[in-house]
């Protein structure tokens, strides 16, 4: 008993190792990025502000925009607590949600299944760039703790299907509960799934007709309309925002979010899940066709909830690549299922170097996607259209960490502005401050940081400058003459 203890132990410090490697290192190490992430860093420093922690605030008016529910900001904001504000303090959420989720993963297999089979599908899952990268694991955003309330919950509901105990029944709605509270309606989209499942297994009448189904959908009524009535009182419209954008991406396309029907599938083969996708066809496929009735049964239900959940993304007319985020543990357990079994079926369990050979195949299976995945979460290299886009922000950033003083600057610039609202309210905190400007309207002597090559022909009819300080596209510029 103590050896197998000592060994539980060893494996799990060593899936530690490797999940710090590709989701916490370097986690601050690359500035705020536009959109989602400095708004959700927005949101959160402004609830920090105001004290109104049922509404989401930017640029000190309610934000119509971001429509989720708070928790994702509430989380962030004990974050912050505890790191200061700042990019590190606003992606721990999303990293520890991420790492959560790859060893609920391993828990589950390895004590449901086999401890082989929970190693594959952890490696698996931990080398899929569509889990680990930006929007995901790796940034402010409220994908990966989608991800980790929906695992739980699904996995809670498959565990009352294999053992027809009722308490997990409430266990599952407290989870879906929390899934709402982070991304309301995206909570929603496996229960045509769960719908079916409960039929198929005859369970349909027992998992409504009992108290803990009662107590739990009475939890999340109260949770859902709760936060929606709350918010609503203090921004109103938001109902009306909820029920027209939100609930309308499935029928109409919203902030020209329209990809072709085989958007997702493209995702997974090309980049997201590439080199496990051909993994997941043959377990989905071998859902129909092992003996091992636990084995088969378990495949089959996770094909299900995968099958209809992308069927509901796919044929919804606005799409997003990470839309697909919650579907990464559960097609990581089935793409491990081959890989599993046909080293299980190679290796006997009475040969005493077992493990040896299982340590030695895994190495040569995974060095190289988990290189490669390593490298992508280390490197943190933008496409060259948002890095060019986003060069003021990485100045700021660079100038922050060089301790640089950036007080009384101006920043040119256009379109959206949400990573440089972050980082005005960062230097704040540092007793500094910048103004932003999308008027072009400048004085002599002013400091002016500006990257878009429109806006610097444009002071060229205005002004005369010379450059004082330039990273890649940014550059500080002095103004010297006002025509």
């Amino acid at each position: 008993m103590y050896l197998e203890n000592k060994m539980k132990y060893i494996h799990f410090l060593g899936l530690l190792i490797l999940i710090y490697l590709v989701i916490f290192l370097k986690l601050g190490s690359f500035p705020m990025r536009h959109w989602d992430e400095s708004m959700f860093a927005v949101n959160t420093y402004e609830m920090i502000h105001n004290g109104k922690y049922f509404s989401l605030y930017f640029d000190g008016k309610p934000d119509l925009f971001n429509t989720k529910p708070p928790l994702t900001t509430w989380i962030q904001i004990l974050s912050v607590k505890v790191f200061g504000y700042n990019e590190l303090a606003l992606r721990m959420p999303s990293a520890l949600a991420a790492a959560t989720s790859v060893i609920i993963v391993y828990r589950f297999i390895s004590k449901h299944f086999s401890i082989l089979w929970a190693w594959i599908s952890a490696l698996i899952l931990l080398t899929s760039t569509g889990f680990i990268h930006f929007h995901t694991a790796r940034t402010a955003d409220s994908d990966s703790l989608l991800c980790l309330f929906v695992l739980v919950s699904n996995l809670y509901f498959l565990k009352y299907l294999m053992t027809d105990e009722k308490k997990y029944i409430f266990l599952f709605f407290i989870f879906m509960s929390l899934a709402f509270a982070t991304k309301m309606y995206a909570a929603l989209l496996f229960i045509p799934a769960y719908m079916i499942l409960l039929i198929r297994y005859k369970r349909f009448l027992t998992f409504i007709f009992n108290r803990h189904f009662l107590a739990g959908i009475g939890l999340f009524l109260v949770t859902a309309i709760g936060l929606i009535l709350l918010r609503e009182m203090d921004s109103p419209g938001y109902f009306r925002e909820i029920l027209l954008k939100d609930a309308g991406r499935v029928l109409t396309v919203v902030e020209n979010h329209k990809e072709s029907t085989t958007f997702y599938f493209d995702n997974f083969f090309k980049t997201r899940f590439s080199i496990w996708f051909i993994l997941l066809l043959i377990g989905a496929s071998l859902a129909f066709l092992i003996e091992d009735k636990l084995n088969r049964s378990f495949l089959l239900s996770l094909t299900v909830l995968t099958i209809i959940y992308l069927t509901i993304i796919t044929f919804s007319i606005t799409k997003l690549e990470w839309y697909d985020m919650p579907l990464y543990p559960i097609i990581s357990i089935i793409a491990a299922y081959p890989v599993y079994y046909i080293i299980n079926t190679s290796i006997s369990n009475s040969d005493p170097k077992k493990w040896l050979k299982y340590i030695t195949i895994l190495i040569v299976v995974f060095i190289y996607p988990y290189h490669m995945l390593f490298d992508k979460s280390q490197s943190n290299r933008m496409p060259t259209g948002e890095k060019k886009q986003e060069a003021n922000e990485q100045y700021i950033f660079s100038k922050i960490n060089q301790n640089s003083n950036l007080n009384n600057i101006k920043v040119y610039y256009s379109g959206y502005n949400g990573s440089l609202i972050f980082y005005k309210y960062k230097l704040a905190m540092l007793n500094q401050a910048i103004e932003l400007s999308n008027t072009g309207e400048f004085h002599l002597n002013d400091r002016v940081l500006v990257s878009n090559d429109s806006l610097i022909n444009k002071m060229n009819q205005h002004y005369t400058f010379s450059t004082i300080d330039q990273i890649e596209n940014a550059r500080l510029v002095h103004i010297t003459k006002v025509f």
